[in-house]
């Protein structure tokens, strides 16, 4: 077999067409497991590509130089087998492993080809998205005009799905994956928080067209297999399939760093005992997936990344992790028992951190479960440090003020409905500040205020005007679990305010959020106003709806039986059945519309600034730094 790296426009340049067998599975790949976090992934090397560019740029470098520096992102191995075909046919290819993702990639080129399309100006980036979508029609025939043939009952719903006018999302999971990569394209090429590429066109919008596909063609790459006449096709396919555990990138570190230390006359056994035997013996916790699709990594894989990101001072290829550490290693000059003592006390930070050994606070140990429950893995180094750092360094008392101000960061810029994601150069800079800063907690806070990496940390009347004109529930708004996080902390702190002799405890995780304009409102809440005046008052109700004064959280019981109610019945069900002190401020509301929607978001900052104060919060942060902050 011949094994080689190719970029996405290598593998689909030319007249050639992969064929999935009619014995492999049909297409199962979705959006939550596995078109999402693939997104997650192009964007992020997106992002690192216009980094790279922006510091070649200032350098006065040039894009070729710039991108050799940006990594990659690999998806893995796609084996392939050559077909007999007639002298000047189109090249066939049959897909031994990869349809899946073979499949995915040709429904995210033509989503972000339809995202360009509607630019209607780049004429240059649709033709080479159109290459690397579909064969050349005038010298094809019909049959051989898709770059990939899934199988054959498949064929006819993958080839309506990459047609250029595309089928409704749910004529089929094709053209249900057509549509996400699409939309999600569309929501990147406005996103105004995306940096700016220096080499692109001066439009915003068409610069990052320019960075997307340059990402897609370039920076994504694969390990393509390409089977000879000697190899058995079936014996590769089930070896790559086999259910034995392959070596982590934490396992081959394992193994650099005990070869290397015994090297150095280090006894291996007592360095086992002394740091790694934990691993072991508990490696059912240790092995343990974490993170969603392409993302997903052992804990120990986890630890590794973080712990790396943590001594480089720098955002890390996951991808090649094991590469990655092999570099700083060999760079660092680090002994390789000291890198292992050092890896043992971030391992104890972990485990701190996941509640499996005493030392953090409550107040610690509820930030860290919510910054994880955004996915926001990368602030994990900044955390790990400010655990492994010893009390002569920083305080408990400091560490946790630090901490906070880290949740706060995110959950206000959550609520705020700012970028949540590309975050990994906005906590290596914290950690570089707080490394550098002589007091480490000011470090962080005042990193988080400077708007590190251009991320903001939102101000009150940051999330007041969100709260008041945004968009909360529905397409283009917020997932119920983040918005009964919201809701279900700032009932927290009101059952606090209420004073009662008993406090009440809630399973807000597993309340349902309930609109009180129904989203039905044309039907059961229609507005009273003149003929003329209707259209715009239904305009202005519809944006209102789904906005976050609309919004409590009611049982899976009130829910239901409030359904479409007008306010009168609605007011009188929650002001009987509700125990929420969320809805007791709501059922003293005597009317119900536009104005007392915008009036509770206005109410709702107020009191999120109460749960996650803001950065002008000196009481709790400290004054602004005379060089520095958000004023």
């Amino acid at each position: 077999m011949k094994a080689d790296t190719r970029t996405l426009q290598t593998v689909f340049q030319g007249e050639r067409q992969f064929v999935v067998p009619v014995y492999q599975r049909p297409y199962v790949w979705v959006r939550e497991k596995q078109w999402e976090p693939l997104w997650d992934d192009i964007e992020a090397t997106a992002i690192r590509l216009a980094e790279a560019r922006k510091e070649a740029n200032a350098h006065g470098q040039d894009a070729a130089t710039a991108d050799q520096s940006a990594a990659p992102h690999f998806l893995g191995a796609l084996v392939i087998e050559d077909q007999p075909v007639m002298t000047g046919d189109v090249d066939s290819r049959l897909v031994v492993d990869g349809q899946q993702r073979l499949t995915t990639l040709q429904l995210l080129l033509r989503g972000v080809l339809d995202a360009i399309e509607e630019l209607g100006s780049n004429t240059k980036l649709r033709a080479r998205l159109r290459k690397v979508t579909q064969n050349d029609d005038e010298v094809v025939s019909p049959s051989q005009l898709s770059k990939v043939s899934p199988r054959v009952s498949e064929r006819p719903l993958f080839e309506a799905a990459m047609n250029p006018v595309a089928p409704p999302a749910d004529d089929s999971l094709f053209a249900a994956g057509r549509e996400f990569f699409a939309s999600t394209a569309a929501d990147f090429l406005a996103d105004g928080e995306i940096p700016f590429d220096p080499f692109g066109p001066d439009d915003p919008i068409e610069s990052r067209a320019n960075l997307l596909v340059a990402t897609l063609l370039g920076l994504v790459k694969l390990v393509v297999i390409d089977l000879e006449d000697a190899d058995d096709a079936q014996v590769i396919f089930e070896a790559l399939n086999a259910r034995n555990t392959p070596l982590s990138a934490t396992d081959l570190v394992k193994n650099l760093l005990f070869l290397r230390a015994q090297a150095l006359g280090h006894n291996p056994e007592e360095l086992y005992e002394g740091v790694w035997r934990r691993f072991d013996d508990e490696s059912v916790w240790w092995l343990q997936l974490e993170g969603t699709g392409h993302a997903q990594r052992a804990r120990q894989d986890w630890l590794l990344g973080d712990w790396l990101i943590a001594q480089t001072g720098r955002t890390i290829n996951v991808g090649r992790l094991y590469g990655e550490f092999r570099r700083w290693l060999d760079e660092s000059g680090i002994a390789p028992f000291e890198a292992l003592e050092t890896l043992g006390r971030y391992a104890d930070a972990y485990e701190a951190l996941n509640g499996r050994r005493e030392g953090p606070s409550d107040a610690e140990l509820t930030a860290f479960r919510r910054i994880q429950s955004l996915n926001i893995t990368v602030a994990m180094p900044v955390m790990l440090w400010l655990f492994v750092e010893t009390p002569a360094r920083i305080s408990a008392t400091d560490r946790e003020r630090a901490v906070l101000a880290i949740e706060s960061f995110v959950i206000r810029r959550m609520a705020a409905k700012m970028q949540t994601r590309g975050y990994g150069p906005v906590f290596v800079e914290v950690l570089a500040a707080a490394q550098a800063s002589e007091d480490v907690a000011r470090g962080v806070i005042d990193a988080l205020r400077g708007s590190p990496a251009g991320y903001v940390w939102p101000a009150l009347s940051d999330v007041d005007e969100s709260f008041r004109f945004g968009r909360y529930y529905g397409p283009g708004g917020m997932n119920q679990e983040r918005l009964r996080l919201l809701l279900g902390e700032i009932d927290r702190l009101l059952q606090s305010d209420a004073m009662k002799s008993e406090s009440l405890e809630f399973d807000y995780p597993r309340l349902q959020v309930e609109h009180v304009i129904p989203q039905k409102w044309r039907e059961h809440w229609p507005v009273e106003t003149t003929s003329e005046a209707r259209p715009a008052a239904e305009l202005l109700r519809e944006q209102h709806v789904n906005r976050i004064g609309n919004l409590t959280l009611t049982n899976d019981r009130l829910n239901p039986a409030m359904g479409n109610d007008p306010w009168e019945a609605k007011r009188a069900e929650l002001e009987k059945h509700s125990k929420l002190e969320l809805n007791a401020a709501l059922v003293r509301e005597e009317t119900w519309n536009e104005d007392r929607i915008q009036d509770r978001g206005t109410s709702l900052a107020i009191d999120l600034e109460r749960v996650w104060p803001g950065p002008e919060d000196e009481n709790r942060w400290g004054p602004f730094p005379p060089d520095g902050g958000r004023g």
